[in-house]
């Protein structure tokens, strides 16, 4: 399954030159930027603001939630128009949903199943054209990957919801627009069902930040202190927050794929086929060769799972386990793809280099491995998913037990 070999038809030919064309144009104010990652690894001030142009632009023409509707600000286009945006910027260096530092991506989806009209009224098309950047506020300090512990309260006065609590491990360096925040609306609820979730103003009175400077950059404690917030923030109604935030969780863990290829391979072989430590090229070491045989096995299937997500989620044929499935591999290739890089490249391999794809960098994967071992949940978290999606809950467990 590979997207790359179907011939376009004139209509796709035509739009993929419209986009190439257009992407060459408005990329050359950024041709002497580095681009990072997926996460701002640097404080750089003219690469955000390019990067957040460039979405502004891509908005306007309706291509950055491209599949979206027109009246919220999407491009009201077909899947096969999505590939040729996904694949044309990815061979410039940026993916799609993250072209600028904003979750949007994950609220777009949440907003348009859980939110009222009025909701999607005002609060998708500033998203979807690019205006805002919108961090997502899910874990505490005491809870980790358990959001469910969540402890952030708001509580009903009036007409407004008074927010205390903490988050940790949010957004960037840059500031948000717009936060979205789990909180617990029913402290003495059920599990899960005392949940509700809001899309607020990042400048409210008493919401304050601490940059947190971690291996792989820079995240953010954030602390709501008494933050009065009014009730038309709240999507999907009271002590339903677990359902809106499930709903996007899956793209999250992998649920919605990717087209786009990696370069560590690429670079890491013309590395080996340049270095020549005692006269003889890596490359040409019978051990360095297998971990580079291993690297590409784990990197062309990471790619190709990729792909099918992709598929299912945009042909909206579910496969429930799919991505918790795809991302606990990701993080574990990439756990693999650290310590091999030390193998073949020794120090080297620690030297961080100015490269135009950050993914692409030896020593961002070298801190990307472990790292990732966290983001988004563990390694734990993906196994208890996955277990939950083919039916291996407690609940079945539970009632195994009292049948015995």
């Amino acid at each position: 399954m590979d997207f790359n070999l179907q011939a376009d038809t004139p209509e796709i030919a035509a739009f993929r030159k419209e986009v190439s064309d257009w992407l060459d144009a408005n990329m050359k104010e950024g041709e002497h930027i580095r681009l990072t990652g997926i996460w701002s690894t640097v404080h750089d001030d003219a690469e955000y603001l390019f990067r957040r142009r460039l979405a502004e632009k891509l908005g306007r023409k309706g291509w950055l939630f491209p599949t979206y509707a027109k009246e919220h600000g999407g491009g009201g286009l077909t899947t096969a128009h999505r590939n040729v945006l996904e694949v044309e910027l990815d061979r410039r260096g940026l993916p799609l949903g993250n072209v600028f530092y904003t979750r949007a991506e994950l609220v777009v989806p949440a907003v348009t199943m859980f939110g009222t009209d009025e909701q999607k009224r005002e609060f998708l098309p500033p998203m979807m054209r690019g205006d805002v950047a919108v961090w997502q506020l899910l874990t505490e300090p005491h809870g980790g990957s358990d959001i469910a512990t969540c402890r952030t309260r708001a509580i009903r006065e009036g007409d407004d919801y008074v927010i205390n609590g903490q988050k940790i491990m949010v957004g960037h360096h840059t500031k948000a627009d717009w936060l979205m925040v789990l909180t617990n609306t029913a402290p003495e609820g059920k599990r899960h069902e005392n949940l509700s979730w809001f899309y607020i103003p990042a400048d409210l009175p008493g919401i304050s930040y601490t940059h947190l400077n971690l291996m792989m950059g820079v995240k953010n404690a954030v602390y709501l202190d008494n933050v009065r917030v009014p009730a038309k923030y709240l999507v999907g109604g009271e002590n339903n927050g677990w359902k809106v935030a499930s709903a996007y969780l899956v793209l999250e863990q992998g649920g919605g794929g990717s087209l786009g290829e990696s370069t560590l391979l690429r670079n890491v072989v013309a590395r080996c086929e340049e270095v020549q430590p005692d006269g003889t090229r890596l490359i040409d070491d019978p051990d360095v060769r297998d971990q580079l045989a291993d690297m590409m096995l784990d990197v062309d299937t990471e790619r190709l799972w990729g792909m099918r997500n992709y598929w299912h989620y945009n042909e909206k044929t579910p496969h429930r386990y799919a991505g918790p499935q795809y991302f606990f591999f990701q993080r574990m290739v990439r756990l693999r793809n650290a310590e091999r890089l030390q193998k073949m490249l020794g120090y080297d391999a620690l030297v961080p280099e100015e490269r135009y794809d950050e993914l692409g960098d030896f020593e961002y994967n070298v801190r990307y491995g472990p790292g990732m071992m966290h983001g988004g949940g563990t390694l734990h978290t993906d196994r208890i998913i996955i277990s939950r999606c083919l039916g291996l809950g407690r609940n079945v467990e539970g009632k195994r037990q009292a049948k015995g």
